[in-house]
């Protein structure tokens, strides 16, 4: 998560998994009509393949759920055996239409105490993960939930990953590798096992040894002869010095985009590599600067829109932006904001909510194919009510807001 109003006002002792209505016709129409205005007159066109799947999901699912259940429906994958919490994930997201599901562990080389609280990377959560999502038919998001490693701790990231690469990825086609959650290099408040000096100390530094990291790890599984899909994350995406607010909702956001190749060539060629911004509408910042409002919600949405069209341009690959949300990231693990609609790691407010409707809009009608996304967080992890399916608990009152979001079905775009 980034922080609320840049780095220099990050609060401390922030963990991502710790945080842990719907739009009128007119918002929609607004959306679409600035999706069309903005291509004609950029004359942008996103760059995907024939074979740039379209993926759509929900993430915040610790790898150990897997394995842990509360019983009381038979698993259909695992004979014998109670549905998981994932498995039953799972099939309420397939009846929902989504077909995306992002699976997190815990960055070995930064913290081996849990304190991310993802669960520690375990082969056999791993292959009953990737079961679990091949029985639904699902793509599945391997993801580090990890911070630093990616600068602080290069050589031990590489080699944590290797094995992994080597002895999962055979076994799906539609494993999807997350290198690293979200890369930062200010502090290490989420680095408590281990946290050796940055090798860069300004953004303008950073990304490009952010780059040479993710070339790195891309180069090392390709030799490997893995070729599933590989996402880059955005130095924004957990906070940068580049837009006001710290976040990626402005055009120079679209710098922290690190630039990466891939041995199966571009993206019409059969590389496979996908950019991300992790997206949220920081409470503190708004608040105090814009006013904290619809109107707000609709600029911010723009914003991160703007940077995620940008970047598929600038750097020639599609989108995959792994986790966004309603959190207004303040008071973790609960909310802070005037007009909170349910409270907790997976709760939202009238603006939060109305921020990532707008975004979801854009994404899905952004021409000639939609943008990927993955919204946070659907794990059992989640404090706001006690179910396991986070923002995706229907039978809560008020509702979840994965319940009340409106988006595009996957069978019907393309």
């Amino acid at each position: 998560m980034m922080s609320d109003g840049g780095t220099a006002t990050r609060p401390t002792g922030r963990f991502r998994s710790r945080r842990n209505i719907v739009g009128a016709v007119l918002i929609i129409a607004f959306a679409v009509s600035g999706v069309l205005l903005y291509s004609m007159i950029t004359g942008h066109h996103t760059p995907v393949s024939s074979t740039t799947p379209i993926l759509v999901g929900w993430g915040g699912v610790k790898m150990d759920e897997s394995s842990t259940g509360s019983g009381g429906t038979l698993s259909a994958v695992f004979p014998g055996e109670y549905v998981s919490d994932m498995e039953l994930l799972l099939i309420e997201m397939k009846a929902e239409g989504y077909n995306t599901v992002r699976v997190d562990f815990d960055p070995y080389c930064s913290d081996t105490i849990d304190q991310n609280y993802m669960s520690v990377y375990n082969q056999t959560n791993a292959q009953r993960a990737v079961q679990i999502a091949q029985h639904y038919n699902f793509w599945i998001i391997i993801d580090y939930h990890g911070y630093s490693d990616i600068f602080r701790d290069t050589s031990c990231w590489l080699s944590y990953w290797k094995p992994i690469v080597q002895n999962l990825g055979p076994s799906y086609s539609q494993i999807i590798w997350e290198p690293e959650n979200e890369p930062e290099y200010y502090n290490c408040t989420n680095s408590p096992s281990s946290c050796p000096s940055a090798p860069c100390s300004t953004d303008p530094s950073c990304v490009p040894y952010l780059s040479s990291a993710y070339q790195q790890w891309i180069d090392q599984a390709r030799s490997l002869g893995d070729t599933h899909w590989i996402v880059v994350q955005n130095l924004c995406s957990y906070s940068c010095n580049l837009c006001p607010g710290g976040d990626g909702s402005c055009s120079s956001a679209v710098n922290g985009y690190p630039a990466v190749t891939d041995s199966l060539g571009n993206v019409s060629q059969g590389g496979r590599v996908f950019i991300s911004l992790h997206s949220y509408m920081g409470f503190n910042y708004y608040n105090a600067t814009e006013g904290w409002s619809n109107a707000t919600a609709e600029s911010v949405a723009q914003g991160y829109y703007q940077t995620v069209v940008a970047g598929m341009t600038s750097t020639g690959w599609p989108a995959l932006n792994t986790e966004g949300g309603t959190d207004p990231l303040s008071c973790d693990p609960n909310i802070c904001a005037p007009d909170i609609i349910l409270n907790g790691s997976a709760g939202y407010s009238a603006v939060t909510f109305h921020f990532i409707q707008t975004l979801v809009n854009l994404y899905d009608r952004n021409t000639p194919q939609r943008i990927n996304w993955i919204w946070w967080p659907a794990g059992d992890w989640t404090n706001t009510t006690t179910s396991p399916l986070g923002a995706l608990d229907c039978n809560s009152s008020p509702q979840g807001w994965g319940c009340l979001l409106k988006s595009l079905p996957v069978a019907t775009t393309k």
